[in-house]
Parts: structure tokens; C-alpha cells; sequence
């Protein structure tokens, strides 16, 4: 790619363009780190406020399919306002770098508590799925599909809350009828099968769209119930043939106490056409999770009331400042991925 028309295209993405984060942010410890991308921890200087930056490096963007990924991502995540997703604060681009600025949650992953509890009661699992279905009912409705949905990417606000937030748009995508996605994107155990028909041929693989989120999430629920994974193999061939044929069981260790409406749901997603699956308007109302779903509605929609008061006695100034901020652009498309 023409560097002048790189370069171009990242000024385009940033909101701030400095010459040295440091003259804005000091940058942390280390959160956690992708294929072109690490993220750390940060303080704003003149807030005193802390957040989560991800820091991806230009010269990783001189390759079309990173640079189309990252304005995609950024996109996505600018047309987010949902209190279940994490927020993005800013975009700040340097000459070596380009900083997505978002909030710092300190719960930790989703993935860490289920090794600590080894698994979720089901009054506690319906209340942490009930969250986790809305926000991406929201991105459903939105036409965006996460393609990454497991423990790793779902994590809480603090350490003594059970409330969560959907991290990581890398591989997100936005869907139509007239261009369904395509490509390999997420992560084996939790990957649907279409998606997997992209494995061996980048070319002429099964299009795919929002079915393959709600196999994750039955994946994801298997996990949050057992504190194990339903496909587990230790060569991934093996394991990807246990996914493309839904091989799985339920072992009575784990399962005997388990009840048959959580499992039901289980069962109904883990299909291998996603045209059988549960879709997410019957998955709400299911009723092993209806109650919860419902809990958790009222609660967004309090916090939102509350949200709406406090908006209303701040200055004209800081409103209209706020407004601005919420309306967000619709996303692009993007098509190619591949395996983290």
C-alpha cells in the first residue's frame, strides 16, 4: 500500500493527533496483548482518570487487511452506547502509534472467575447470561456480529461486581442480506461450524451471519454452567471435527445437578445449521432465562432514567458536548478475518 495514502487513512481514524502520548496519557502495566497489539493501562493527565489504551503499532497497518480491520473496529466501536459494552473515550494517533482509548474495567475476565468458582450456580450463570445476551441482542440489532464471544472478551467493572462488559471488536463485522460475512474469525472452542467451512479454503467457504454468535454463546453457557469446554481435543484437528459435527456430551459429573431447561438451551444452540438454532428473539424468552432477561432490562433501563436526570442539570455546554458524543457513525463492513 502507498504510504502517503496509509498514513492519510490513520490521521483519518484519530480524533487527537499528538506528537508523544506521554503529553496526554502515562502509560501502565500491561492488560493483555493481540497479534499486532498490546494494551495497557493508563492515567489521563489532566483528568487523574484511568482507562484501558490498546495500542496498535502503523507500521502493522501497511497491510491492507490490518489497516481495513482496525477502521473497522474503530468504527464499530464509535457507533456503541450500550451499558453492557465497553466504551470508547478517544482515538489518539502518534507518528509510530495509534492509541484506542477506551474505559478501564478492573473486574477482571470472565474466564478467571469460572476457574475460581470452577462454575456458576444457575441462578448466578442466568444472571451474568442474561447480561451477556443483551448486549448482543444490542449489536444484533445493530446489524454487527462479534465473531469472538467467549470468557476471554467478557469481563467485569470491578472485582466485587457481577456486572459485565463485551470487550474486543477486532473481528467484528456488519451484516446484510445482500453480503453476509465471510472468512475464518474467533477462536476454536467457541467458533460455529459455517465459520469453520473457511478453514481449509479462503475462497468458497459457507457465508455466515448473526447464527454464528449464538453458537458461542451455547459454547459459552456450557462453560459458565461445568467450568469445562464441550469440544476439547488435544490436536486441533480433532477438535474442529468435534465442532463442525457438534460432538459434545454432557458428563454426569459435571452435569448431573444441572437442570434440564439450562441444558435445553444448550442443546438448541449447538446445531450445526444455524437455520435450526435458537434464534435470539426465542433465546430471550426462554424460560430458563426469561426472568433474568427481564431483571436486567429494568435495571438498564433505571440506569438509563438516572443517566437521563443527571444529563438534564448539567450545563448547556457539557449536554450538547454529550449529545454529540452519542451519535455515532454506522459501521463499515468487513469481510476477512482469520484465527487469532
Amino acid at each position: 500500500m502507498e504510504l502517503a495514502a496509509t498514513e492519510k487513512r490513520i490521521q483519518k481514524l484519530a480524533d487527537i493527533r499528538v506528537d508523544d502520548i506521554a503529553s496526554m496519557y502515562t502509560l501502565g502495566d500491561e492488560l493483555g496483548r493481540g497479534r499486532f497489539s498490546v494494551v495497557q493501562s493508563a492515567i489521563h493527565k489532566k483528568e487523574n482518570a484511568r482507562y484501558a489504551i490498546k495500542v496498535v503499532e502503523n507500521d502493522s497497518l501497511s497491510d491492507e487487511e490490518n489497516l481495513e480491520a482496525l477502521e473497522t473496529e474503530i468504527s464499530i466501536l464509535r457507533g456503541l452506547r450500550n451499558p453492557h459494552i465497553v466504551q470508547l473515550k478517544e482515538v489518539v494517533t502518534t507518528g509510530s502509534n495509534t492509541y484506542i482509548v477506551m474505559e478501564l474495567l478492573s473486574g477482571g475476565e470472565l474466564f478467571n472467575r469460572i476457574v475460581e468458582k470452577g462454575c456458576y450456580t444457575e441462578p448466578e450463570a442466568a444472571d451474568l447470561f442474561a447480561q451477556i445476551l443483551l448486549s448482543i441482542d444490542y449489536l444484533h440489532s445493530q446489524k454487527i456480529v462479534h465473531r469472538d464471544v467467549k470468557p476471554e472478551n467478557i469481563l467485569f467493572i470491578t472485582a466485587e461486581s457481577s456486572e459485565m462488559k463485551l470487550i474486543d471488536f477486532g473481528y467484528a463485522g456488519l451484516w446484510t442480506k445482500e453480503k453476509p460475512l465471510t472468512g475464518l474469525c474467533g477462536t476454536p472452542d467457541y467458533v460455529a461450524p459455517e465459520v469453520l467451512t473457511w478453514y481449509d479454503d479462503d475462497d468458497n467457504g459457507t457465508p455466515y451471519g448473526m447464527g454464528s454468535d449464538l453458537w458461542s454463546l451455547g459454547v459459552l453457557l456450557y462453560v459458565i454452567l461445568s467450568g469445562c469446554s464441550p469440544f476439547s481435543a488435544e490436536e486441533e484437528e480433532l477438535l474442529l471435527k468435534q465442532v463442525a459435527e457438534a460432538k459434545y456430551e454432557f458428563f454426569e459429573n459435571e452435569w448431573k445437578a444441572v437442570s434440564a431447561d439450562a441444558k435445553d438451551i444448550i442443546t438448541r444452540l449447538l446445531v450445526v445449521d444455524p437455520a435450526k438454532r435458537l434464534t435470539m428473539s426465542e433465546l430471550l424468552v426462554h424460560p430458563w432465562v426469561k426472568s433474568a432477561v427481564e431483571n436486567c432490562r429494568a435495571k438498564m433501563e433505571q440506569k438509563a432514567a438516572e443517566a437521563a436526570a443527571e444529563a438534564a442539570k448539567a450545563p448547556v455546554g457539557e449536554a450538547t458536548a454529550k449529545v454529540a458524543r452519542e451519535n455515532g457513525e454506522s459501521p463499515p463492513s468487513c469481510n476477512g478475518c482469520t484465527v487469532l
